[in-house]
């Protein structure tokens, strides 16, 4: 019982032992590129370097600031050694302050995830509230609409004048209206509450008095849904060989669980492929199979595209009818 003490304290007096280990060190952690104009791009680099005893493996590089990394030409680093990381940095996108961030990803084991801070200030005579090229609508059933609203305001003008140019018109209003000065203008985009069911990307134009950005572009990206939910809404079947066996499904189920319904029927316009209907409870499978067309077919693109589409019919009369389109690739 009494050697006990006499172990601990040869334990204590014992030196830690250093665990050989990566470390990654970026210099500069931070790259602040000051006062950009919008479309203004900026190059810059930084240093990756392993001051650790073991090698350093970067894993992964993420970017959230809209800045493009080239892949590395160096991945592992020895102890000691170190490789440059260029960025690119494009204000195409943003507008005002800026703080965006690169995330490099290593097996430094006490740092597993480094973050790379990027700053800018992106000057614009045009300002846009929210700051989003992409108008963001959510899902909708037919029936239903959805208001977004951007407010836009200029000092380099006296009258702010904002006209919509181009748009989806088919499913798509554009309100514009005064804002609180002359120099801001208020613009409401609506979905049409008659608007044609479907996956809709488009642009829309607007055209300003503002000289240093006289138009406005804008993407839209939404789906518009019946009382069924067609899964997935296009069918791509990619790059096919010839003689290539084909088989593929869609799934209609309904928008609103218990809503019921039958596929009568169903067919394709594309030759070689044919379609078999399963009717389920509370979904229908609609299989697709066959063979892709010879590459000197006359449905052949010169690309080797191939397209075409499945026509679906039900008994619902909302949805009697429902089209979605099917493509892929002859290998030449």
């Amino acid at each position: 019982m009494r050697c006990a003490p006499v172990v601990l304290a040869l334990s204590l007096a014992l030196p830690a032992v250093a665990v050989a280990q990566p470390r990654i060190a970026i210099e500069p952690d931070h790259l602040d590129f000051g006062d950009l104009g919008q479309n203004e791009t900026r190059d810059s680099m930084v240093v990756i370097r392993n001051d650790g005893d073991q090698p350093l493996i970067i894993r992964d590089i993420e970017s959230t600031c809209g800045c493009t990394v080239p892949e590395l030409k160096v991945t592992e680093l020895a102890p000691g050694a170190s490789t440059e990381m260029e960025i690119h940095f494009n204000s195409k996108n943003f507008q005002g302050k800026q703080n965006k961030y690169i995330h490099v990803f290593s097996n430094d084991p006490s740092r597993g995830a480094v973050d790379l801070l990027i700053t800018a200030d992106v000057k614009v005579a045009l300002q846009m509230t929210p700051a989003k090229s992409q108008l963001g609508f959510r899902t909708l059933q037919v029936g239903e609409t959805q208001t977004l609203s951007y407010t836009f305001s200029s000092k380099h003008v006296d009258a702010l004048e904002i006209t919509p140019s181009t748009w989806p018109q088919a499913w798509l209003d554009i309100e514009v209206k005064p804002g609180n000065s002359p120099q801001t203008v208020l613009v409401d985009f609506v979905v049409k509450p008659d608007a044609e069911p479907g996956r809709h990307r488009d642009s829309v134009k607007l055209r300003t008095n503002v000289p240093e950005t006289p138009l406005v572009t804008l993407t839209t990206d939404i789906k518009l849904i019946s009382d069924l939910v067609i899964t997935p809404d296009k069918v791509n079947l990619r790059m096919l060989r010839p003689e290539q066996p084909v088989k593929s499904r869609v799934r209609v189920s309904p928008y609103r669980p218990g809503t019921e319904f039958e596929v009568i029927s169903a067919e394709v316009d594309i030759p070689g492929l044919r379609v078999r209907v399963e009717n389920g409870d509370q979904e229908t499978v609609i299989w697709l199979d066959g063979q892709p067309l010879p590459a000197d077919h006359e449905r052949v693109a010169d690309n080797g595209a191939v397209r075409g589409s499945i026509t679906i019919r039900t008994n619902l009369a909302s949805s009697p009818e429902i089209t979605i389109p099917v493509m892929y690739m002859v290998r030449r």
